[in-house]
């Protein structure tokens, strides 16, 4: 089921309105995302599930507004991030937090440094922002990694630092790619219960995260399959008395 602009929820906090994307491949111009339409709303756990070039991370950076559609709108919190000035642009960007699949650092830099970058760029007091930090990479399980450099950190831990980063500044929404894909299952499985109860924590926060199997939705309230620039599943919001992040129901997606 698609559905179009009329369809999407006001209070929605993010919203695709038939996106489309295409990259260059040697000569050739391939359609990632094809006319998607989906929204997300606050208090919701997404999982967008789909093989290796597939379009999710296209998808989660046209999101965060790292890349720009093609074709169509995307939307925040109702407003189209292409019809906002730069500076409105960059302050509604503060609200998404994007933790991609391999988190690039600078090395020789400790990880504290990185997790603070985010509110010193918000002209946030350094001891403030340093605590904040630290507070994040703590509450995320990486207390141990505070003072480590990128070689030292094993995959799991990158994703750990790369969600505390996404998060220091309190998004309203969250991104996670493939979150736990370079860890073991048993880590995966941590890192999959650690955004629950991140989520659990936030009501308003809305969370996407991205997987290429079953185990890396476990927990979602929505499961969207994306493959071929289509997605489908269940498009529609959660039913009002439906509790967020019942760990139980996971909506069947189709192929």
């Amino acid at each position: 089921m698609e559905i179009g602009a009329e369809g999407l929820n006001e209070m929605s906090v993010l919203a695709f309105e038939r996106v489309s994307r295409r990259h260059r491949l040697g000569r050739a111009s391939v359609a990632v995302l094809d006319a998607v339409s989906c929204a997300v709303w606050p208090g919701e756990m997404v999982a967008i599930l789909g093989p290796r070039r597939s379009g999710k991370t296209t998808l989660l950076r046209l999101a965060a507004g790292i890349e720009a559609p093609d074709a169509g709108t995307v939307r925040l919190d109702g407003s189209s991030l292409a019809s906002l000035s730069a500076s409105e642009r960059t302050r509604r960007l503060r609200a998404v937090g994007f933790a991609p699949k391999e988190w690039r650092i600078a090395r020789g830099k400790p990880v504290l440094d990185h997790v603070a970058l985010p509110l010193l760029a918000d002209g946030r007091p350094l001891v403030t922002a340093f605590a904040k930090a630290h507070e994040t990479i703590e509450r995320v399980g990486a207390g141990h990694c505070a003072g480590a450099t990128a070689e030292e950190l094993t995959p799991a831990d990158e994703t750990r630092v790369a969600l505390a980063q996404a998060l220091v500044r309190e998004p309203r929404l969250l991104l996670a790619d493939e979150p736990g894909a370079m860890s073991d299952p048993e880590e995966r499985d941590d890192l999959l219960r650690l955004l629950r109860a991140l989520a659990a924590e936030r009501p308003q926060l809305a969370l996407v995260i991205t997987a290429r199997d079953v185990g890396g939705v476990v927990g979602a309230g929505r499961v969207l399959t994306l493959d071929d620039g289509t997605l489908r599943g269940t498009l529609e919001p959660p039913r009002a008395e439906v509790l967020p992040f019942p760990g139980a129901r996971a909506a069947g997606a189709t192929a």
